[in-house]
């Protein structure tokens, strides 16, 4: 009977890890949920309190699925306000610095395709104006990203009135870039907690997820669903624990507005890290979003202006504030298909693949011209993406097998010394 139980529970434990694996974002997939239906909200309180989880997850989990097939263009202006922001957004918006020539704040124009988990962005940045150079720094990137390959694509061109300072390059590999993650909007809607930066829809969904199982009582602990106002809307409060590995040692606390006469449009948000010093909790990092206009596009509502912020602490006058003020120029959902995706880089390109760990001058064809360096996969650097893809999700659930069957074994053969004793 005691062989028989350890085996029910080794079978257990490989099952509970091939589970872990295949549905973390178990969530996000399946069939699209229908629109949520307007509703004020009085109506939404009406509601008992799993109802309200419920209603409010359907919601959220259709803004997800909005970015399975969706075509965008947005234009960002980045700057440091300094302003004293730290009731943002509760106060209304802050100021963004007007247009002047040569431009002094940085202004980013993005174009982006996504199919599933694939994508292609077009981004053209334009830096402030560099006295040194007598100009401004205007660089043109292109990401690519073919998720049932695992293949990402990065290429960027730097164009300046005088000579480039930087040479125009390319990548290949199997993980994305960070840059990639500056896409506002991507960042307003769809994402996961495993990056650097708070997807907040994404986050909201989990935690109704995690709340619907609180079938049996009227609120759980860390958790809070009321009546908000932003900017003289009527919203729906959403307030939880918000944990990130990166932020560990930090508490924070995540409170998403939501429309419910928008189809429950998220309006706002705001994060705060607190972390203790000296006895006392002090806000060590705050994200804050604040929508000012919304678009109805194909039957959902959308934003078409939001601004964000970012800083190390309470963003106050004299701290360093990464503001965005995003306008939405386009967009379109259901009609990415997959061709639209295709890269190629240019020819003559130099292209380093650290997928293969060879670098090359691409014929613009999808290939190479002349001589490649290095031997594709004989190298350090295919071994470390080896690693790197499949050790969490291989190695790690094998290894502990391995010793859960290991020990199983030597339990079994553990009394034969006994006998052998006693003889």
């Amino acid at each position: 009977m005691k062989v028989r139980r350890e085996k029910v529970l080794l079978l257990l434990l490989l099952f509970l890890v091939q589970f872990l694996y295949s549905n973390r974002d178990a969530y996000s997939q399946g069939e699209p949920v229908e629109t949520s239906p307007a509703m004020s909200v009085t109506d939404f309180f009406n509601l008992q309190a799993d109802q309200q989880r419920q209603q409010l997850y359907a919601a959220v989990k259709h803004r997800l699925q909005l970015f399975d097939n969706i075509a965008y263009s947005t234009n960002n202006v980045v700057f440091n306000p300094h302003q004293n922001l730290s009731m943002f957004p509760e106060e209304g918006p802050f100021t963004v610095p007007t247009d002047t020539e040569p431009p002094k704040q940085m202004k980013k124009y993005y174009s982006v395709k996504r199919l599933t988990d694939s994508y292609h962005k077009q981004i053209r940045q334009v830096w402030p104006y560099i006295p040194k150079l007598g100009s401004n720094l205007v660089e043109h990137s292109e990401f690519a990203y073919d998720a049932p390959q695992g293949i990402y694509q990065r290429m960027n061109l730097v164009q300046e009135h005088k000579p480039a300072l930087i040479a125009p390059y390319a990548v290949i590999a199997s993980y994305e870039d960070w840059v990639n993650q500056e896409d506002r909007l991507e960042y307003w809607g769809y994402g996961t907690t495993k990056t650097r930066g708070v997807y907040f829809i994404n986050d909201a969904a989990l935690e109704l997820e995690g709340l619907i199982s609180y079938a049996g009582s009227s609120q759980a602990p860390n958790e809070s669903i009321e009546p908000g106002k932003i900017n003289d809307v009527e919203t729906i409060a959403l307030t939880f624990r918000s944990e990130l590995p990166r932020q560990t040692g930090r508490r924070g606390t995540l409170t998403v507005h939501f429309d419910p006469q928008r189809q429950f449009l998220p309006v706002a948000y705001r994060l705060e890290r607190t972390e203790n010093r000296a006895g006392m909790f002090e806000v060590r990092w705050l994200e804050a979003m604040l929508l000012l206009d919304a678009v109805k596009q194909q039957g959902h509502w959308f934003p078409s202006r939001f601004q964000w912020l970012q800083s190390g602490g309470l963003p106050t006058a004299d701290k360093l504030v990464a503001a965005y003020d995003v306008k939405v120029e386009s967009i379109a959902f259901d009609t990415v298909s997959q061709d639209e995706l295709a890269f190629t880089f240019p020819a003559g390109i130099d292209v380093t693949d650290n997928i293969r760990g060879v670098s090359f001058s691409a014929d613009g064809k999808g290939g190479a011209q002349g001589e490649i360096q290095g031997i594709p996969y004989l190298n350090l650097t295919y071994l470390r993406v080896l690693l790197r893809r499949y050790f969490p999700k291989t190695v790690i659930p094998v290894t502990i097998a391995g010793l859960f069957f290991i020990g199983w074994c030597m339990r079994r053969q553990r009394p034969l010394p006994d006998i052998e004793h006693a003889a």
